[in-house]
């Protein structure tokens, strides 16, 4: 009661009114300060914001973003035009390559490279067009089925340097050297056979034999599989062993094999079989950029490759003018 006393005649206020009073201003004042500091710190964020993004480093980097975006782009065109350049070199080197090759074996005709070692007995003609005597030297004897680098290697080591003198050797000998070297598995037997066919020049003769063998044995071959010395001169005439690889073809390119694939024109055969209208529409539905090809020459192409005549394949190629029949164009 003394206390009621007291406030009232201070401030005129009952004593229940001034405990209210202690327990809404407290939590007034706190709303108050939290409001207005909440506002600052808002402020001051966005404050932030917009002054970072007008600083001189945020437009630096968005600078450089659009740049790398511009760059991306252009790297994307360059390697599509690198394709069709490398596509176009391919050819010039298949080119550059035949011509080299057919050079030298000319000059083996006229005998003006009697005495040089550039390669075994003048060639026979072959069913393929390749002057297989002009690609293989004399003393390249790995043309033998079943010799490598390191088993020719090994037989000129111990006397054998050409095919003339591998095609003389007794098979007992020659095993006699592979066992002292722990090369007991292979077997020499058809090796001084394959050397005197090759030192002979009968090139068509060897490559029906090698057909007859499979890793130098006898009898057990399959008379489909190319012959050793046929996937040699497609290596070194700079063509593909795989019937799936279209781009074998002058004038297709790594995008025009991918639409011809998805059209089901899969392998060498099969775009033989194809007529230039139907690779026409394929390419048409492909857009302009396609649809300016010209196929004319495109199956005859395949074809010769399907069936092995790559000398003919190389010398049609030449005549070509990047895929395309001069006389034509």
């Amino acid at each position: 009661m003394l206390l009621d006393i007291l406030l009232a005649n201070l401030w005129g206020l009952p004593c229940w009114l001034w405990l209210l009073l202690a327990g809404i201003i407290p939590f007034i004042l706190g709303w108050l300060l939290r409001s207005t500091f909440s506002r600052k710190g808002d402020s001051k964020e966005t404050s932030y914001s917009t002054s970072f993004q007008e600083t001189t480093e945020y437009r630096t980097l968005q600078d450089q973003i659009n740049a790398y975006e511009k760059t991306d782009a252009e790297l994307k065109y360059k390697l599509e035009q690198s394709e069709i350049a490398l596509n176009d070199c391919r050819s010039s080197k298949q080119s550059n390559d035949m011509e080299r090759l057919m050079y030298k074996a000319k000059l083996e005709e006229l005998g003006e490279l009697d005495g040089l070692s550039l390669s075994a007995s003048a060639p026979k003609s072959t069913g393929s067009g390749i002057s297989y005597g002009s690609l293989f030297g004399a003393d390249n004897l790995q043309v033998v089925e079943g010799v490598g680098p390191k088993v020719e290697k090994l037989l000129k080591d111990n006397g054998y340097a050409d095919l003339a003198a591998l095609g003389a050797a007794d098979p007992v000998k020659l095993k006699e050297i592979l066992v002292a070297n722990k090369l007991q598995m292979m077997n020499p037997d058809s090796w001084p056979h394959q050397a005197k066919l090759a030192s002979s020049g009968d090139w068509e003769e060897l490559i029906k034999y090698q057909k007859f063998l499979d890793t130098g044995r006898e009898t057990s071959g399959d008379f489909e599989t190319p012959a050793k010395v046929e996937k040699m001169a497609m290596k070194l005439l700079g063509f593909s062993q795989n019937p799936e690889d279209l781009k074998i073809v002058e004038g297709i390119g790594p995008k025009i094999e991918g639409l011809l694939k998805d059209a089901g024109i899969n392998t060498w055969t099969d775009l033989a079989g194809t007529s230039v209208d139907r690779i026409k529409e394929v390419l048409t539905a492909a857009g302009d950029r396609y649809k300016l090809a010209k196929p004319d020459t495109w199956p005859k192409q395949a074809g010769l490759a399907a069936e092995g005549k790559w000398g003919e394949l190389q010398e049609y190629q030449d005549y070509l003018d990047k895929g395309v029949d001069p006389a034509k164009s």
